[in-house]
């Protein structure tokens, strides 16, 4: 018996591994549901009576640049079951640029069926696309994935309005909060905390300006669990680190990392200044440093991580650390060894 004349929950059960054997950002529903459904009638059938086989969808570059019922055809056969989306687009190296606002404009009638985005875009369509994203509602949003793939200056995006969402990763993006919020929005979320970070739970923020947030004496609590700054650079943006982390009191972070791409004495110094009295991360059981100078260190660094159990350094000098932990045992007493470049050492 071909495949072909399988009893159709066999068939059904194939077709929804195929479609989920990708990860989010390959958007592999269109990759793998389009040809599925072309293959004969009974497939057909079969597939548009299925809409979880539609709600992970990638868009490719044709449906930017000319007409195509393909967004309308997803939006239907996926009926109404939450989406994840993939964005995707390169400016060609010539030519002229597109007008991104008409397919966004379409997209925002159905803001709240998202339940994870991963974008892609140049500032060109990023701009559109920013402006959904703090004016629009993301009642299911759980996942946000947002790139600006140009060297252009980064979009500032606001993403109060989306109460689930505890996920974000931004590279070449400004985090800030939204000062223009509409009486509609205030009204139906009157009780989301401003800005966002208040309810993330995993923040990857990479080579990108400090987020654009207003000054507060006193540091707001937040429930985030991981932390990732990667690529900190001064060569196009000036990341405040000691200000974003000054800034926050984290309780739960159970794990950081920290990534310095240039200026490695001036981040350095600055994160240091950050773990001084009374700065305290109690959960903390993981860290990962690559390119941070341990010079000035003090015990105060060890004090502030007082449960750490596993770090891991790469490209950098553990010696004045490894010093501090031999001359006082009382210094991060889980912390029996860590990882140098792949290298297990002992403390």
């Amino acid at each position: 018996m071909t495949i072909a004349h399988n009893p159709t929950e066999l068939l059904l059960q194939i077709f929804h591994y195929a479609v989920a054997g990708s990860p989010v950002e390959a958007g592999s529903g269109t990759t793998a549901a389009f040809p599925i459904s072309q293959v004969c009638q009974r497939w057909r059938h079969i597939a548009l009576d299925s809409p979880a086989l539609w709600n992970n969808v990638r868009f490719p570059r044709s449906i930017y640049t000319r007409s195509t019922p393909m967004l309308d055809e997803v939006l239907t056969r996926s009926r109404t079951h939450p989406l994840t989306v993939v964005f995707s687009y390169s400016e060609p190296l010539e030519g002229e640029q597109l007008d991104f606002a008409p397919f966004f404009s379409k997209m925002a009638e159905v803001c709240h069926r998202f339940q994870a985005i991963h974008a892609i875009l140049p500032r060109s369509a990023m701009l559109p696309f920013s402006g959904i994203l703090g004016h629009q509602i993301f009642p299911l949003l759980v996942h946000l994935h947002i790139t600006q793939n140009d060297d252009l200056t980064p979009v500032p995006v606001t993403f109060e309005n989306a109460p689930r969402l505890s996920v974000l990763q931004l590279e070449n993006i400004t985090l800030c909060r939204n000062r223009n919020r509409s009486a509609r929005l205030v009204a139906l979320f009157g009780d989301i905390p401003a800005p966002v970070m208040d309810g993330l739970d995993d923040l990857t923020i990479t080579h990108s300006p400090s987020p654009n947030f207003k000054h507060v004496d006193v540091p707001t609590e937040i429930a985030l669990t991981s932390l990732k700054l990667d690529k900190l650079s001064r060569s196009h943006y000036s990341f405040r680190l000691q200000e974003f982390l000054t800034s926050f009191q984290m309780p739960h972070l159970r794990h950081l990392e920290l990534s310095i791409a240039d200026s490695k004495c001036y981040f350095s110094a600055q994160f240091l200044r950050a773990l001084a009295p009374p700065a305290v991360y109690p959960a903390l059981r993981s860290a990962k440093f690559t390119g941070l100078s341990l010079v000035e260190i003090t015990p105060d660094f060890c004090r502030a991580l007082p449960v750490l159990k596993t770090l891991v350094l790469v490209e950098m000098d553990p010696s004045p650390l490894v010093e501090l932990l031999r001359a006082d045992s009382t210094l991060c007493p889980n912390l029996l060894e860590f990882y140098l470049d792949g290298y297990l050492r002992r403390r």
